[in-house]
């Protein structure tokens, strides 16, 4: 369940929440059931509000009863509003949400909401987090699993938290019940760019194994391959239409004679021609859709855009796979068999000897490279009625370079010359999502606004570009600059910025407020070069100091010379490591300042 909320309310807590999770026998169907039962109350301390009560289930899972309570009399006019969940307005999935606006009528009163819910699968039944929105003082969690089913429950990230553990057997039920009580639970953070809550918070694991009923053994996850059959049952019940498939990989290769440029020529189709939506709940979360209805539809999940992609390379010959993975938002691998384990799914093709791993949600980004959220990350991959565990490669800082380089001259109050940029990697990927996310008229307007970080100062003339549709090559952008107002002049002597742009300028981090890791996008290399010519007739003062910072996760490197009549400035700053810690994060802020105080630094001219 969740609930919507303010991430600076202190308003609202909730005093007591009691959830409790029991194992049964089923039908024929649905041999084995899970009832979740669960009451929270919340109160407020300043101020009337509401909660906004979500409750989300599917296919395999029902809302039996939710009851709303205020000031504890049964508020029987506060309905449930069920809908189904949509992204972007387009219903996908089996996916559903139950709503409930429960008031907290003035400071100082409680409310509560009941609920009864059933699990239909207890593949679905995967993990159970103590947090929530609003801080708890106290939070029960009940799991009651009969001698006959087997299941394990793992505690995950419970260091630091009050939580105590009893387990008792019932017998006249004959199951054992595990109790878990946390006291003084902190509300759960919205931070940006932080990790997973598989990373942080305290949850339970629940690996559901088999079960020895009456009519015989059940089988679930006991191991990966369990978990693999029963996601390469549900690629059987696919039913792609194979005819519809290999016409369009036919047109989408027309006049093409390499098996590159064809496989180049199917990734970016699908990268460019597919919107992509993510829904990751209900049966739609495992199950890919149809290719052929994502070809009429034009948009897809991960699943259905993977499948796709395997098809239509598969439709020209070539050996292309399905793959399960867990980005790098969640904390666990393939050892532990369940549906927790991962969220996405890619296309792996082997080709001369070679793995290659094809994410076409990843729009603007070649063959070849990697978003760093799968990077590093293990992947299982289809075999027939076996699997194959991988890996998909690491790629340093260097995949993701910017370069700009800068040949200069003094024009009046002006800096003017040309200027080549390019990018790769994730760095090409963020520029092609920016340009497009801006563009209104065309191309070209879009380029310049990203480029002149939309400073009318800062004129660009004469823009060329590289093939923009061909993300397997650098961008690579020239102009000719004229940047007016970048040197000032007081009685004789002239004072010049080198550096526009000035990246990570400010980026400290608030250690006041920060709770969790920071993570950056992706890894960065960003190498900025500029040549100023010296103005006849003037002599360069004490250039500025250089700065050179070493970090196990990052470096700043910054230099001035005069070579040739001309000051060369270099610039390279390299986030090695995606990944800073909070115990990291005064080192980072200093570095930062220190990094700030070279950019404020100007090159002074004197006349001779």
């Amino acid at each position: 369940m969740s609930y919507a909320f303010s991430e600076e309310d202190k308003n609202v807590t909730i005093t007591n929440q009691k959830e409790r999770y029991a194992f049964e026998a089923g039908d024929k169907e649905n041999p084995v059931i899970i009832r979740q039962y669960s009451t929270t109350t919340w109160r407020c301390s300043q101020f009337r509000t509401a909660i906004s009560f979500v409750e989300f289930y599917d296919s395999r899972s029902k809302i039996d009863e939710v009851r709303a309570f205020v000031d504890g009399k049964r508020a029987k006019a506060i309905k449930p509003v069920f809908r189904d969940y949509t992204v972007d307005d387009i219903f996908y999935s089996d996916a559903k949400m139950c709503i409930m606006e429960v008031p907290l009528e003035r400071n100082n009163t409680e409310s509560s909401v009941e609920l009864e819910k059933t699990i239909l699968d207890p593949r679905y039944f995967s993990a159970i987090y103590f947090s929530n929105s609003y801080a708890t003082a106290l939070k029960v969690i009940e799991v009651a699993i009969p001698r006959w089913m087997k299941a394990e429950i793992r505690e995950m990230n419970f260091d630091h938290f009050q939580i105590k553990k009893e387990v008792a057997y019932d017998a006249r039920r004959d199951e054992d019940v595990y109790r878990y009580t946390a006291v003084q639970l902190p509300a759960r953070v919205n931070e940006k760019n932080a990790p997973g809550p598989s990373y942080v918070y305290p949850h339970l694991l629940v690996l559901s194994k088999y079960a020895d009923l009456k009519t015989g053994r059940v089988n679930y996850f006991n191991q990966t391959a369990d978990l693999y059959a029963w996601y390469h049952s549900l690629v059987k019940e696919i039913g792609d239409d194979e005819a519809v498939v290999k016409s369009k990989a036919l047109d989408i290769t027309k006049g093409i004679s390499s098996d590159t440029g064809k496989i180049n020529a199917v990734y970016h189709w699908v990268q460019d021609n597919i919107r992509y939506i993510a829904f990751e709940d209900g049966i739609a979360g495992f199950k890919p859709e149809k290719a052929q209805h994502v070809l009429q539809h034009k948009y897809g999940d991960c699943k259905g855009m993977a499948n796709l992609t395997r098809r239509l390379l598969q439709s020209l010959g070539f050996d292309a796979r399905l793959c399960w993975i867990g980005t790098d938002h969640i904390a666990y691998d393939y050892s532990i068999p369940s549906l927790a384990v991962d969220n996405h799914m890619i296309c792996a093709l082997n080709y001369k000897g070679k793995r290659y791993f094809l994410d076409a949600t990843e729009t603007y980004i070649g063959l070849d490279q990697y978003a760093q959220r799968i990077q590093g990350r293990q992947v299982m991959i289809e075999d027939g009625d076996t699997y194959i565990l991988d890996q998909v490669p690491k790629r340093t800082w260097q995949q993701n370079t910017t370069l700009e380089k800068r040949i200069l001259h003094i024009d009046g109050g002006a800096l003017a010359g040309k200027v080549q940029q390019q990018w790769d990697g994730e760095s090409k990927e963020f520029l092609l999502s920016q340009v497009h996310g801006i563009k209104k008229e065309n191309l070209e307007n879009a380029l310049m606004k990203y480029l002149t970080e939309d400073n009318s100062k800062y004129q660009i003339n004469h823009l060329k570009t590289s093939d923009i549709q061909n993300w397997d090559q650098q961008m690579d952008i020239q102009y000719e600059l004229l940047h007016k107002e970048a040197v000032t002049g007081f009685g004789d002597d002239l004072y010049a910025e080198l550096d526009f742009r000035k990246e990570l300028s400010g980026y400290t981090i608030d250690t006041a407020k920060r709770v969790q890791d920071m993570l950056f996008p992706f890894k960065q290399h960003v190498v900025c070069e500029t040549s100023l010519d010296i103005p006849e007739g003037y002599k360069v003062g004490d250039l500025p100091g250089d700065l050179k910072i070493e970090r196990g996760g990052y470096s700043f490197n910054i230099s001035y010379k005069l070579a040739g009549g001309k000051i060369i400035y270099h610039k390279e700053l390299i986030i090695k490591n995606n990944w800073l810690p909070r115990t990291g994060f005064c080192e980072w802020n200093a570095d930062i300042k220190a990094l700030d105080k070279i950019y404020l630094q100007q090159i002074t001219f004197s006349k001779k």
